[in-house]
């Protein structure tokens, strides 16, 4: 289920025609704030949603549908169109409290980067963070989780221990799509990895920094390490810290150096996203010795993540967002020959 290998479904196309489909007047900022995430009851979906939603955002992708509605709906699925800064973005997520997934998709993306959002319960503010960094870098979508990653207290098969979920360290449950192969965010992260094979995926995740002064754990989700970290991890740590000065605020997993720091080790090496992405032979089961440099999973204190809730799009300006934005502008692709 996680490859998506089900017949493609031919469906009517629509024709392409954005006036034709008129744009939400509510921001796509508040509407991912105000999104329904179905807090306790989680079931894997059954094999039908997948194929269906690999159809809409096919569709959606090469016509979107024309309507005379502010909101359509393709194979169960929600559809509606944003516009911010004179680019569109399409919506596609559930109908309803469901456990399925909010996928935005941009017009004229300029930045060949992906933003993630497993855990936008949990991790407070970062389903709005991903859609913030999305348009301000001009990047090709977003995939935010629309359940609590503790829904479910059915235990995933992948390997990894929390203790997020239950008083002690237990299996991650099926309900964390960071550490659970069969539902809807992985199976979109796998084919949007597919239909930009080049994309740098940037999976945002929140921690409790008590203990710490660290603000940012930057990893590439491989047991990979070396002096003066050089992948994708380091490049955006060496950008964090020219902007905030401290070289303890911004650390990297990957990198020998950094262990003098006193941070929390949240490493990524049991992410499923990251194993795909890494080339993992078991992408449930077995860590990735090596990176591709297509992952970067980005752990951050509640203050750097705090102003995003409170201030929305201004949080952008506000130093550790700015410093994260700035890093990420210089770390991703920009797009070539669009």
């Amino acid at each position: 289920m996680s490859d998506w290998k089900f017949p493609f479904l031919f469906a009517p196309l629509w024709i392409l025609c954005v006036q034709c489909f008129p744009v939400n007047a509510e921001t796509l900022i508040e509407r991912i704030r105000s999104a329904n995430y179905q807090a306790v009851g989680y079931a894997e979906p059954l094999s039908d949603r997948f194929s269906q939603l690999k159809r809409t955002i096919n569709l959606v992708r090469k016509s979107p549908p024309k309507s005379g509605a502010k909101k359509t709906e393709i194979d169960g699925f929600s559809v509606e169109v944003f516009e911010h800064d004179n680019q569109f973005f399409w919506l596609i997520g559930p109908i309803g409290e469901a456990a399925e997934p909010y996928i935005v998709i941009a017009e004229k993306a300029e930045r060949d980067v992906i933003f993630e959002a497993p855990h936008p319960v949990k991790d407070r503010a970062t389903g709005i963070q991903a859609i913030l960094l999305l348009q301000a870098l001009r990047g090709r979508a977003a995939i935010i989780s629309g359940n609590n990653r503790c829904a479910s207290e059915k235990k995933s098969r992948c390997s990894g221990r929390t203790r997020v979920c239950s008083q002690g360290r237990t299996r991650y449950p099926i309900s964390d799509p960071a550490h659970s192969q069969e539902n809807l965010f992985h199976a979109t992260h796998v084919l949007f990895s597919k239909i930009w094979p080049k994309a740098i995926f940037v999976q945002l995740h929140g921690f409790s920094g008590r203990g710490t002064k660290t603000k940012f754990v930057l990893s590439d989700g491989s047991r990979q390490k070396q002096s003066k970290d050089g992948g994708i991890a380091g490049r955006t740590r060496d950008e964090i810290r020219k902007k905030l000065g401290q070289p303890e605020l911004a650390v990297s997993c990957q990198d020998t150096e950094d262990d003098k720091y006193d941070y929390r080790k949240l490493c990524a090496r049991t992410n499923v996203q990251g194993r795909q992405l890494n080339g993992s032979s078991n992408v449930c089961r077995k860590s990735a010795n090596k990176a591709s440099g297509r992952f970067l999973h980005i752990e951050q204190q509640w203050s750097v993540r705090k102003p995003v809730r409170d201030m929305g799009r201004d949080a952008l300006a506000y130093h550790y967002m700015a410093a994260l934005k700035n890093a990420l502008r210089k770390a991703v692709p920009q797009i070539l020959n669009r």
